[in-house]
């Protein structure tokens, strides 16, 4: 015989998670966005909302654990799947749940590639960076006061 939880903030809780992680799944778009069209300004604000959702979804991930150890099962996905199984709204919540790890690997597969654009990005900077002080023949160098200054044919020519 088994006994039903009656968790009525189970389904809630894997709803607001959810919805938080379509918040941050959009906010991931708009980074992209920003990154492949190389508009900079966007990407002033976007990683302090990235960041804030971060720790958001991370303190409802731990909630979750929480709850779930305290119902003598362990932190993980097979311990949400006997959580839920147990549930007197299991369908819904289940259905809340896969649609939350849908969006988490997309999110997380979004953030890899927003990852890979910028590291390409800044490849390229560096490069076309190199480029230039070769042109010129000069190099910028750090001098005691952390200033940048310049050399050509052993001279320092000024700060730069």
């Amino acid at each position: 015989m088994s006994i039903k939880i009656n968790d009525n903030d189970l389904t809630a809780d894997l709803q607001l998670e959810r919805k938080t992680t379509e918040v941050f799944l959009n906010i991931l778009q708009k980074e992209q966005e920003a990154l492949i069209g190389g508009d900079i300004e966007p990407l002033e604000t976007l990683p302090r909302d990235k960041a804030e959702l971060v720790m958001q979804l991370a303190k409802m991930a731990k909630q979750r654990d929480q709850h779930l150890i305290s119902r003598g099962l362990s932190p993980d996905r097979k311990g949400m799947e006997a959580l839920l199984a147990d549930s007197h709204d299991a369908e819904t919540a289940t259905a809340e749940w896969h649609e939350l790890l849908h969006l988490a690997e997309a999110a997380q597969q979004l953030n890899q590639i927003n990852g890979e654009i910028i590291a390409t990005r800044l490849r390229h900077n560096q490069q076309a960076l190199t480029v230039l002080q070769g042109a010129t023949g000069t190099s910028p160098l750090y001098g005691p006061t952390g200033k940048t200054f310049t050399l050509k044919g052993g001279r320092q020519l000024g700060q730069v």
